[in-house]
């Protein structure tokens, strides 16, 4: 066990119950942030730009069928009026 575990542990077993939670529970947000900031562990392979291998071919086809193109605005009713 590392020297933070250990001093973490000793924290929770000397904390009252609702402080030693909210300890416990600030540690697991920060891990949890962590993992979000970098979901690629060493062990996954990634590309030349460190990218993980087939991050972009799992999400390609999520915006697929939608109409990229904006609707063609009609023209101004003023204008319409004089053709």
């Amino acid at each position: 066990m590392s020297d933070v575990a250990l001093e973490l542990k000793r924290a929770l077993d000397q904390l009252p119950p609702p402080s030693a939670t909210l300890l416990e529970q600030l540690v697991r947000d920060v891990l949890a942030l962590v993992r979000q900031t970098n979901p690629a562990s060493t062990n996954d392979p990634v590309d030349a730009m460190g990218w993980p291998i087939g991050f972009f071919e799992k999400y390609a086809g999520c915006l697929a069928g939608d109409d990229w193109q904006p609707p063609i605005d009609p023209a101004p009713a003023s204008i319409q009026a004089w053709q």
